[in-house]
């Protein structure tokens, strides 16, 4: 078995667990690996760079979505050719690891870590304002994003439930916005709540946002809500079951490239990323992850 480069994301909004835990934690099941704690991207991009050679190391980030992010992100940006890459969550919100049916125990996730499974997944790109990063689970633009922004400046101590909390917040006073968005295929442009751009397929702790996203089909599960907020309270309600893609007003398309021509927030796996006018791309089975 090759050597994990475990990353425990002091950052995290969840779980506070100790090196002593973690490093207990991979003992028991005779796995072998490397502890690392960082508390910036600099930091993780360093322990990468010292161990880029993939045919010793697999990389294993501890931590929920914004930390997966994270490790995808330091990878790709650093030329690590198709990672095999884990996670045990551990932070606010783990929903990537929902699409495989991953438990959201730790101690019982490790265990598909002794395993020699393995699934080639998607990961998309996002450029905008002279800066781009990866995402391999959605990315939403419009409302969601504009909550998520919210939901940052929040204190540590709300950081479980940041996400409903914003969203409450921000539904107020929210309001449909003109968005003009490029497919290729398919052109929107006309009022719209949000627009989520699926690879995987749950995402807010565990709302079923898009069940029919495959994770090796090369392209984006692209929901766009062109509805008011009355009716996009009902849909958002329908979607932690997965049951809104029935509704009319919620078109689905797919798509490989998108061009977002609208100055309107974009948020990615969790986090906030900018608020202009964007390019999102798809790069077919850039990581091996381990189920």
């Amino acid at each position: 078995m090759k050597t994990y480069i475990v990353i425990h994301n002091l950052n995290s909004r969840g779980k506070n667990l100790s090196q002593e835990y973690i490093e207990d934690l991979f003992k028991s099941k005779n796995i072998p690996f490397i502890y690392f704690s960082t508390s910036s991207i600099d930091e993780l991009n360093n322990v990468i760079v010292e161990y880029s050679d993939t045919n010793k190391y697999q990389y294993c980030t501890i931590g929920g979505d914004g930390s997966l992010n994270s490790l995808i992100n330091a990878l790709m940006n650093n030329g690590i050719k198709n990672p095999e890459v884990a996670c045990l969550p551990a932070g606010s919100g783990s929903d990537f690891i929902r699409t495989f049916a991953l438990p959201q125990n730790i101690e019982e996730t490790i265990n598909h870590l002794t395993t020699d499974s393995y699934y080639e997944v998607d990961v998309g790109r996002v450029e905008a304002e002279n800066k781009s990063r990866y995402f391999i689970n959605v990315l939403n633009i419009g409302f969601l994003a504009s909550s998520v922004e919210v939901s940052e400046k929040m204190p540590k101590i709300l950081r479980r439930f940041r996400y409903p909390i914003s969203f409450w917040i921000k539904i107020f006073f929210a309001k449909a916005k003109k968005i003009s968005i490029n497919l290729g295929n398919f052109e929107f442009n006309n009022n719209a709540f949000n627009i989520c751009v699926c690879n995987a397929q749950y995402f807010g702790g565990g709302w079923n946002i898009s069940p029919k996203s495959s994770l090796q089909d090369g392209k984006f599960n692209v929901q766009i809500f062109a509805v008011s907020k009355l009716k996009a309270m009902k849909i958002f309600f329908l979607a932690q079951k997965g049951l809104h893609l029935k509704e009319s007003d919620v078109i689905v398309r797919k798509a490989s490239k998108i061009e977002l021509k609208s100055d309107v927030p974009i948020e990615i796996d969790g986090d906030y990323f900018a608020s202009s006018p964007a390019n999102i791309f798809i790069e077919n089975s850039a990581i091996r992850f381990k189920i």
